[in-house]
Formats: C-alpha cells, structure tokens, sequence
C-alpha cells in the first residue's frame, strides 16, 4: 500500500498521479481508510474491502485525526479523479463519502508526517512531498504504462528539485 503526498493538497496531490496509480490507489486508499475505521472500534459496511495488513507502515503513519482528514479528502479526490480521467465512476466511488461522514470529524487535515514506504528507493529528502516527487521520478523510469489521461504531466516530474 502506499500513499503518494506529490502535493500538501489531496486534490493537486492526486490531480499529479500517472493513470495507472488513480486506477490502482482507489483500492489501496479505501484499504486504508478501512483498516484506520476498524482499529477505532467502527464496522465496515457492505462494500467496503476488508482491512489488508493493519500493521503496514502507511496505515500505522494515520494515526492523527488531521492525517485521517487529509486520507479521507485524498480518496474522495481519487473518486473524482477517476471519473474525470476515465468517464466511469470507480467500483468504490460510493464509499468515498461514507468514509469521510465515519472518519473525517470536519477539522484540519494535514499530511505531513505521513509514511515513506520506499522499499526500492532511498532518499535522504527532509520534506515529505519532495521525498515523493523525487520516488515518483524514479517510479517513471520503471513503468511501461505511464499516461495521463485528459491531464499534463506535471512540469515537476521531468525536473530535478
């Protein structure tokens, strides 16, 4: 699992992810969201994917209601995201929703602090959002599939920071 903090904003954030991470991170972010609903006592409801590995760093890092805020709003964007890219909604664009009624409490959301699982990657980058950017610049090199669909390639990716 992973969450990709391209941008403090969850919608630029997501506005800036190639297509085959919009398709892939729908799952992965309700994933999440479902394993952060679980570990604060609530029951996933009809549709929602069952949490998958509740001790991976990225769903132990959303640990504050800011960073649950933040989560919630970035899978809402992903939802609208999709649809703008692809013309369909997603199988779980009904749960975005949902997820923030259960877990967003309306306050502040902030993804600093927000975990770097970069396993094939190191970077000694002290800001989260140039750790991504500059792991997102290494992801290119290696994905055969990278578009974006009725989206510029952000101006970022092909620069060094």
């Amino acid at each position: 699992m992973q969450l990709f903090v391209l941008d403090p904003s969850p919608r630029r954030a997501v506005r800036y992810l190639a297509d085959v991470h919009v398709r892939k991170m729908c799952l992965e972010c309700a994933q999440i969201l479902s394993c952060v609903l679980c570990a604060r006592g609530g029951a996933l409801e009809p549709g929602m994917p069952r949490p998958y590995n509740p001790a991976h760093p990225v769903v132990r890092a959303v640990d504050t209601q800011a960073k649950i805020n933040w989560v919630a709003a970035y899978d809402q964007a992903l939802q609208k995201e999709f649809l703008f890219r692809f013309g369909k909604p997603h199988a779980y664009a009904g749960l975005a929703a949902r997820y923030c009624e259960l877990l967003d409490d309306g306050g502040p959301a902030d993804c600093s602090d927000l975990a770097r699982v970069f396993r094939d990657f190191s970077t000694e980058e002290p800001d989260l959002v140039s750790a991504h950017r500059a792991y997102y610049r290494f992801k290119k090199t290696r994905i055969r599939t990278w578009r974006y669909t009725r989206r510029a390639e952000p101006a970022w990716l092909a620069q060094e920071e």
